[in-house]
């Protein structure tokens, strides 16, 4: 039997339909757990959008369970998370930290979906010349709004968690020896997300959406175990590396795991694959929700070996000072209460004989302003020539941004345009592209071709001249030159 300690910790996952915990205790049969149904809308693709709502199903959960958490840790849904492996040259960091380089290649050699992206790292391989990192990244909006939402529980500590740790924990509890290279499929209500892992560490994440029925769901899963597989040995590893274990840990509730064992494990069985379960106890691991086999996974490992810290830093201001701002918000409204009922006719007087005085002293500084303006001087012929000479020069180049508006209105949900540049003076655009994976770039790119290259002659849709060229920057960022008619 497992041990836990610390009864005041409580994990935390959320998906948009419902909220489970698990909340550790001395002895394993003795631990808390449980789930509540989120309304509609309350949460959507992992974003809070109706704080007050998830608040409130929060506290009517830890009511129910009699639940005063100190420590509360949250496990990150894979959906909002992004995993970047990266090579950093040591003379780049020399007077800098990892996290200092980051930030300084945001926009750069770093583009990130997030408007406020945040970034923890595990550094993998170092040599002399060299640091690899494995680089996690979420959204600090989506920290903040759920680091609101603890706050307002009386949480003193908020942790943070991602899937692939957790679940390769139970991966090491199950199996003596250990594969080098892992593949997890994790399982969830309308999408499932693939991770790949070395040597424990997390290195490539890709989450897709299927809201088809269960043969469907489980085919488009086979097809992309495959396709990612290949991605990983060819692309990546150069062909000496390959995934010979698959594990499927199911999360969906409306997934039966004997219809993945037919379905889904029998058609990888060259992969090893294997529908992990999260306990030897099978009587518990029937009594535990699926939403809540994940806080337990957190729990369960650091119980048998310890978990590596996910430490996304958040710029938090202090609760005293919180509390500070909120005592003079508070009474600030006192104050102008008291002055709008007791005293308005005199507050609305002072009001119009302040605005009359400043009318007046902005009446004086304009007059004087007109005095003391000097009389323009006469502009020579030689700068009029250079002005009509550079007005000439600017009128004759070609506007682009119709041809831009058309280049956006390509953008689909798996290619984004994250930037670009023009180059008049070449009939040049160069476009920088976020996608999904590579594919997903190079179908992008033939298809503007194909849409807006042109054929016999420049048309208001067909104004590209030549095959746009291209430079790979990551696995999802692709950087493409137009040239224009």
């Amino acid at each position: 039997m497992f041990m836990f300690n610390k009864r005041s910790d409580v994990s935390l996952f959320f998906t948009d339909q419902v909220v489970g915990f698990f909340q550790r205790h001395d002895f394993l049969d003795q631990a808390a757990y449980g789930s509540l149904a989120l309304e509609k809308g309350a949460i959507e693709n992992g974003y809070i959008k109706e704080p007050e709502s998830v608040l409130e199903t929060l506290k009517k959960l830890f009511e129910k369970y009699a639940i005063f958490p100190r420590t509360i840790t949250l496990m990150i849904h894979d959906q909002n998370l992004l995993i970047r492996d990266v090579k950093i040259k040591k003379e780049d960091i020399i007077k800098k930290t990892i996290d200092q380089y980051f930030n300084e290649q945001l926009g750069k050699s770093l583009h990130l979906p997030y408007p406020e992206p945040v970034i923890t790292h595990f550094i993998r391989e170092e040599s002399e010349e060299m640091i690899r990192v494995i680089a996690l990244i979420t959204d600090g909006h989506l920290l903040h709004a759920y680091h609101d939402l603890f706050d307002r529980l009386n949480a003193k500590e908020v942790k943070y968690e991602i899937s692939a740790i957790p679940f390769y924990n139970v991966y090491h509890n199950k199996v003596e020896q250990l594969d080098e290279v892992v593949m997890f499929v994790n399982l969830y209500q309308g999408m499932f997300s693939l991770q790949i892992l070395e040597k424990g560490f997390p290195i490539f994440n890709l989450i897709e959406e299927n809201d088809g029925g269960i043969e469907e769901y489980t085919l488009m899963i086979e097809n992309y175990v495959e396709r990612i597989a290949n991605y990983y040995k060819f692309n990546l590893r150069k062909g000496k590396q390959t995934i010979k274990k698959v594990l499927v840990f199911n999360m969906n509730t409306e997934v039966d795991d004997r219809d993945i064992e037919s379905l889904l494990i029998k058609k990888l069985s060259s992969y090893k694959a294997h529908n992990c379960d999260f306990n030897t106890d099978e009587t518990f691991s029937k009594l535990l929700p699926k939403v809540c086999k994940l806080p337990y996974a957190i729990f369960l490992g650091e119980a048998d070996r310890g978990q590596q810290n996910i430490d996304f830093k958040l710029d938090r201001i202090p609760k005293n000072r919180m509390f500070g701002h909120q005592l003079m918000v508070i009474s600030f409204a006192i104050v102008s209460i008291m002055l709008l009922v007791y005293i308005p006719y005199y507050a609305m007087s002072e009001e119009i004989k302040m605005q009359q005085n400043n009318n007046n002293a902005l009446q004086m500084q304009l007059d004087m302003l007109l005095e003391e303006t000097p009389i323009i001087p006469e502009i020579p012929a030689d700068q009029l020539a250079y002005n009509q000479a550079y007005n000439t020069i600017l009128n004759e180049l070609d506007d682009v941004t119709p041809l831009m508006s058309k280049l956006l209105m390509t953008q689909s949900s798996k290619v984004t345009i994250t930037s670009y540049q023009v180059r008049p003076h070449d009939n040049e655009i160069v476009l920088m592209l976020l996608g999904t994976d590579q594919n997903a770039l190079y179908e992008y790119l033939l298809f503007i071709y194909e849409t807006h290259g042109i054929i016999d002659e420049k048309t208001d849709t067909r104004f590209i001249t030549a095959q746009p060229t291209f430079r790979i920057i990551s696995s999802q960022t692709m950087e493409v030159t137009i040239t224009h008619a």
